[in-house]
């Protein structure tokens, strides 16, 4: 299968006309009408009823087509992607929190002042989902968290910044007339939980980075910005790493006294060497390192 057979497929499924279709894609008919025929042996099914007046799809074309247009998306993409890297001006990442955006946006503005063209893909998903796309190069940088469970092959985390933790309530909370507190202080009370796996992996020490309370008060997420929803609709407080932490203003973050820390960076394939990645590291290894703003 390839894309010339997928566009004559496609293109005479719009018009429903072999002719139309071969001008519109600057082919001979009798090109399209072959083209159409070896894709129709290769799926092993008939895409078309033919008439002397009139073409039309059958059910087995009919399902067949989104599939074909979704295939010849992404490989048009993945051309232009290619053209563009080729070209120095493309750089696509991944990151699996909204709330990473928040602090990369200063390491964007300044790439995009040196960098002429700069076209910026943005791709949000789970961790290790987003590292396998950089595997196959469908990423450059893939943002997050450190963690034991990246094992693909030819991919090193580089630290940008390594902090404690926060504690976010709601300004009405008890808590919200301190500016630290530790598992003394929470205990028992009904907390959400947001940290990355290095730290819940760590063993007795994960113990002391999560207070103990009744699992049926403690609420897991997957991402800061759904703990920082579930303090501000009063599911207790929020135990996340400092360097994501940005509440709302109804929300104040507090420092943690736990010694657990969280290292957050960027996934990059090994042996880059020139273009964009190893610019943008110098950047958000500036960037990373300024002190974060807490809303209080």
């Amino acid at each position: 299968m390839n894309t010339t057979q997928l566009e004559c497929f496609v293109q005479v499924a719009d018009s429903l006309n072999f002719r139309r279709a071969a001008d519109e894609l600057h082919l001979s008919q009798p090109t399209v009408s072959k083209q159409v025929s070896s894709l129709e042996e290769e799926l092993g099914g008939t895409l078309f009823v033919r008439t002397t007046r009139e073409v039309s799809l059958t059910s087995f074309g009919s399902s067949f087509l989104p599939d074909a247009r979704e295939i010849l998306r992404m490989s048009y993409a993945a051309a232009e992607r290619a053209r563009k890297r080729a070209e120095g001006t493309e750089l696509a990442i991944g990151y699996s929190d909204p709330n990473d955006l928040m602090r990369l946006s200063p390491v964007l503005d300044r790439l995009r002042s040196e960098s002429r063209g700069l076209h910026i893909t943005l791709g949000l998903g789970p961790r290790d989902a987003n590292v396998d796309k950089l595997a196959r190069e469908q990423f450059d940088i893939v943002l997050g968290f450190e963690g034991s469970s990246i094992e693909a092959a030819g991919i090193v985390f580089r630290s940008l910044s390594t902090d404690g933790l926060s504690c976010i309530v709601r300004k009405d909370s008890p808590f919200a007339e301190f500016d630290e507190v530790g598992y003394e202080e929470v205990a028992g009370y009904p907390q959400v939980v947001c940290l990355p796996a290095s730290i819940r992996r760590r063993g007795s020490k994960s113990q002391e980075a999560i207070p103990k309370t009744d699992e049926a008060h403690t609420i897991t997420c997957s991402t800061i910005t759904e703990a920082f929803c579930l303090v501000d609709a009063g599911f207790g407080y929020a135990l996340v790493p400092s360097i994501e932490t940005m509440p709302d203003p109804n929300q104040k973050a507090l420092r943690w006294k736990g010694e657990a820390k969280a290292t957050f960076g960027a996934y990059v394939r090994e042996g880059f060497r020139d273009g964009l990645v190893p610019r943008f590291l110098e950047i958000a290894e500036e960037e990373y390192r300024q002190p974060r703003l807490h809303v209080v």
